[in-house]
């Protein structure tokens, strides 16, 4: 899943190692994949029913208020199908590595990165992609991307990675944070401050595009931390395992214990307004409609562990995740 972010290689448990072992599988042993199968040969963009898919989806975003992208393991794209809703078109990534995250800065640009730090880019809203930074021999996989602009980015992974472009990806710059530790996800407000955690229940906050880091204090928490998610105003969450949540709303200088009713990992969030979602292993589904004060506790029927999940367009969230899952939520109704 988006945060099956996994590497043995890492010689530590990164969050995708912690997602494997959560679902009892492991993308380095080799999942049971089923190729992918059109159910239509004379469709001019080859769509695909949701649940032809076996694979696992890490990340999802819409590029507009229509069309979505989702990215996963060996290399796959998908673009959702603009005639038929419960259709996804395959787009050809260039690559078999796996992609965990995914970033769009306007409805035709956006950003792919994964596995041996591999950065996929596209110019026509996901139509069609290139390989904009290739796989090193070094496995040190990227774990999270975000653009602010179709200029200005960012990408963080593993071992004190943190990357910054200024020309569109064109360009990426190594900026250290003075660590050696794995950053799972990061979240900017804007070109300038933003957001990064990982291992050892570690926050970094910075103002100057990643420049410098300030370290926030958690009270002493020091567990791994996997996801973090801007709500309103200054508030946010971090989250990772054993279903542990922080809150803080002054930016980070104070932050407070949620109760999230389970034991298993929380790997991504997405907020829309004061609607919350946090999804992670074995079906854990949180909602909070009072931004992140409270959660309610919605487990998949399926057990399905979910990594990717974005505010829906039209309301509500999709979720994607293990076993080609795609699932739509509406916090406030019953689920579709």
């Amino acid at each position: 899943m988006r945060a099956l972010r996994k590497h043995a290689l890492l010689g530590r448990r990164s969050r995708g190692e912690v997602l494997a072992i959560a679902l009892g599988a492991s993308l380095l042993a080799g999942l049971a994949l089923l190729p992918v199968q059109a159910r239509s040969s004379d469709a001019p963009e080859e769509p695909i029913w949701t649940f032809d898919f076996r694979l696992t989806f890490l990340d999802v975003t819409f590029r507009n208020t229509r069309d979505a992208v989702i990215v996963g393991s060996r290399g796959t794209i998908l673009a959702s199908n603009g005639r038929y809703p419960n259709l996804w078109s395959p787009r050809h990534s260039g690559t078999k590595e796996l992609l965990t995250c995914l970033s769009f800065a306007d409805d035709r640009h956006g950003w792919a990165a994964g596995n041996r730090g591999i950065i996929l880019t596209t110019e026509d809203g996901g139509k069609s992609w290139k390989i904009q930074r290739p796989a090193a021999d070094e496995n040190q996989p990227l774990l999270d991307i975000q653009f602010v602009s179709p200029q200005t980015g960012f990408a963080c992974g593993a071992y004190d990675t943190f990357l910054r472009t200024a020309d569109g990806g064109v360009n990426w710059s190594r900026i250290t944070t003075g660590t050696e530790l794995i950053y799972n996800d990061m979240v900017f407000r804007d070109a300038q401050e933003g957001y990064l955690v990982g291992e050892f229940g570690t926050v970094l906050h910075t103002t100057n595009a990643g420049d410098s880091w300030e370290k926030l204090d958690l009270g002493g928490y020091a567990g791994s931390l996997f996801g973090i998610v801007l709500i309103e105003s200054r508030s946010l969450l971090v989250f990772g395992i054993a279903g542990k949540i922080l809150l803080s709303e002054d930016g980070g200088q104070q932050w407070q214990s949620v109760s999230s009713g389970v034991i298993t990992s929380l790997f991504r969030a997405a907020a829309n307004g004061n609607e919350v979602v946090i999804v992670g292993a074995s079906g854990a589904i949180l909602c909070s409609t009072d931004g992140g004060r409270s959660f309610s506790k919605r487990m998949d029927k399926d057990l399905t562990g979910f990594a990717g999940i974005c505010p829906h367009p039209a309301g509500g969230f999709l979720c994607v995740g293990e076993t080609g899952k795609i699932f739509r939520l509406d916090t406030l109704k019953a689920d579709k």
